[in-house]
């Protein structure tokens, strides 16, 4: 349907072109253009050069206004600490628009004002073009990201298959825990349902609290210190503290960070350690994420899918709302993040 949809459109376009062009052709013949004057045919060679001069100079701006919106636009114009980089280049381009102008008419004192007038249309095109380039870029990330997001709806409802009878089940084996007076192994499935449910039903909306994402956050950490030997050589710090300030987050945002981290950063047979320091404070979210490199394991270089995957729904998300830094070195695997939830 949406392929028959472009073929009207195409059909369509091209409709209107070729009348467009047509009613032009019929005009230039109708003033006589086309007509011998005085036995004398027009210069074809002429005009056709000129149009195509006029097809070479609308090519030529584009291109500048395409490349100053890549380099420049997009460099400095989006980022409040560089904006003024960004006019001073324009200042600096219409300099040379200028220059270009004035070589043209031979350093004429009598163009002056003209390209004056001429630099600032076309250096208010090359702006303008770079605003509107960006508008048409931000909805595309919208259109993208509400994609994504009935994508993962999707994959969550695949995923709900029968939840009632895995809850169940989970209750069953949690009640015949206790019955054998397992109180560790009735934790661990009691954890297991809360983060069940958690991907199940609140990662479904778009946002939830950060006190919900924390508390899932802390189940997972719980299972995890549970599957690792008492006896192994690792060292696990974790911190997590909110002041208790009303705020929402992105669901399971942070997760993919602490997986990769004992993923890639936990060995058995050799010392490792994972420091987790999380803090929000007057909506500011700071994560600080630090965890050893198995030599076994350098060759991952520590980022699995989940990070990049993070890492485009930060940039979606919050786009102009977060910091993530991500380092690593010989021996360990550092991630910086802060994100305004306001």
């Amino acid at each position: 349907m949406l392929s028959i949809r472009k073929s009207y459109a195409i059909l369509l376009l091209g409709s209107a072109l070729g009348s467009l062009l047509a009613y032009w052709a019929w005009l230039l013949y109708k003033a006589g253009t086309w007509q011998p004057i005085n036995d004398v045919w027009p210069d074809v060679g002429g005009l056709m050069r000129y149009l195509l001069g006029i097809v070479v100079v609308l090519a030529t701006l584009v291109a500048v206004a395409e490349a100053n919106y890549r380099l420049a636009f997009q460099r400095w114009l989006l980022r409040q600490e560089t904006q003024w980089y960004y006019w001073v280049w324009q200042c600096l381009l219409a300099w040379l628009a200028f220059e270009a102008l004035q070589w043209r008419t031979g350093h004429d004192p009598d163009f002056v004002d003209e390209n004056i007038v001429v630099t600032g249309v076309l250096l208010a095109f090359i702006v303008a073009y770079g605003y509107v380039a960006d508008s048409f870029r931000t909805r595309r990330e919208r259109i993208q990201l509400r994609q994504q997001k009935t994508e993962a709806e999707l994959t969550a409802l695949k995923a709900q298959i029968n939840p009632h009878f895995l809850f169940n089940a989970l209750n069953t084996i949690y009640n015949e825990a206790l019955l054998a007076d397992n109180e560790r192994v009735a934790d661990l499935i009691q954890q297991l349902a809360g983060i069940m449910r958690f991907t199940l039903q609140e990662a479904r909306h778009p946002l939830i609290s950060i006190d919900t994402e924390l508390r899932f956050l802390e189940k997972y950490l719980a299972l995890q210190r549970a599957r690792l030997p008492q006896t192994s050589p690792i060292r696990l710090d974790t911190q997590l503290d909110w002041d208790g300030q009303e705020a929402q987050i992105a669901p399971l945002l942070l997760i993919p960070f602490v997986e990769n981290a004992f993923q890639y950063g936990i060995s058995l047979v050799r010392p490792s350690y994972i420091n987790l320091d999380l803090r929000v404070e007057n909506r500011q979210l700071c994560l600080e994420l630090a965890n050893s490199c198995p030599p076994v394991q350098v060759d991952k270089r520590g980022m699995g899918t989940g990070i990049i995957n993070a890492r485009q729904r930060l940039a979606l998300i919050y786009p102009a709302r977060h910091a993530l830094t991500i380092r690593q070195t010989t021996d360990s695997f550092i991630v910086s993040l802060t994100l305004d939830l306001n």
